[in-house]
């Protein structure tokens, strides 16, 4: 299994603009996003805007990007990316006589989860540092920040459900891609997914947070952690995106495992 990882860290290693667009942008607009923000607050209000900032709660907050409609775009293109070369290029017949089906399925899967999971790391350590970094120049040093253990909990917390949630769209995009051998057919109904689940909770209001769809379990859980939410919603949408990641990984893995790769 580590030759396979090392083997698929390599291969997206090369290819930077797919490592960078579909794993990394995502994070680092957020930031940048968060950058011009502040900046602008700071260049109108001087050293007087602002209070003090618990640094592990914002940190968590801006983990709410896996939730991002257009952010989990970017991350389908990613993640179909990764599987659907080996279709583009017709690898698979190559490497499934060397390697077991489940082995090759799941080093793709575990790699995608490596760089999600290092994008969000990415995002937390990178609003941690933009705090810092506006608490020294509004004067306050280090006095204007707050760090406590509840909040490195809640941090915690929120890397794991966000993980969750990306995990699941891993799933449904790397599942489709196989199904259907297209990378458009992997990315267009994760997106409209993503995108209907919005506009169903416009059109329906709270009728519509009853439906255990993925970005609703997320939700649930992001209000428990975040914003004092039902604990039993939590765990119920905690318990959702685990169920949703079982069955989409089960199903993608059970259609790879028997198909017909003598031409791909």
């Amino acid at each position: 299994m580590r030759p396979l990882l090392s083997a698929e860290m390599l291969k997206l290693g090369h290819q930077r603009a797919i490592l960078f667009w579909g794993f990394l942008a995502v994070p680092l607009l957020a930031l940048l996003f968060k950058l011009v923000v502040e900046g602008l607050l700071f260049v109108r209000m001087g050293r007087q805007g602002g209070g003090d900032v618990d640094v592990f709660l914002s940190a968590a907050k801006s983990l709410s990007l896996s939730g991002n409609s257009l952010g989990q775009l970017l991350y389908a293109l990613g993640i179909a990316s990764v599987f659907f070369l080996e279709y583009r290029y017709a690898t698979w017949r190559l490497l499934v006589p060397r390697q077991g089906r489940v082995h090759l399925f799941a080093a793709k899967c575990l790699i995608c989860l490596f760089w999600l999971a290092l994008g969000l790391l990415i995002a937390a350590f990178g609003d941690m540092m933009l705090n810092v970094l506006f608490s020294v120049l509004k004067g306050q040093g280090t006095g204007g920040l707050v760090i406590s253990g509840a909040s490195l909990v809640t941090l915690a917390a929120a890397f794991v459900g966000a993980l969750l949630e990306l995990a699941v769209l891993t799933a449904l995009v790397a599942t489709l891609v196989i199904v259907f051998r297209s990378m458009i057919a992997g990315v267009i109904p994760a997106f409209l997914l993503a995108i209907g689940s919005t506009v169903l909770q416009l059109y329906l209001g709270s009728d519509a947070d009853r439906l255990p769809l993925p970005s609703y379990a997320a939700q649930w859980s992001r209000d428990w952690v975040l914003a004092d939410g039902s604990p039993l919603a939590g765990m119920a949408g905690g318990a959702a995106l685990v169920g949703w990641a079982v069955v989409l990984f089960s199903l993608g893995f059970i259609v790879f495992s028997r198909q017909q790769m003598a031409s791909e």
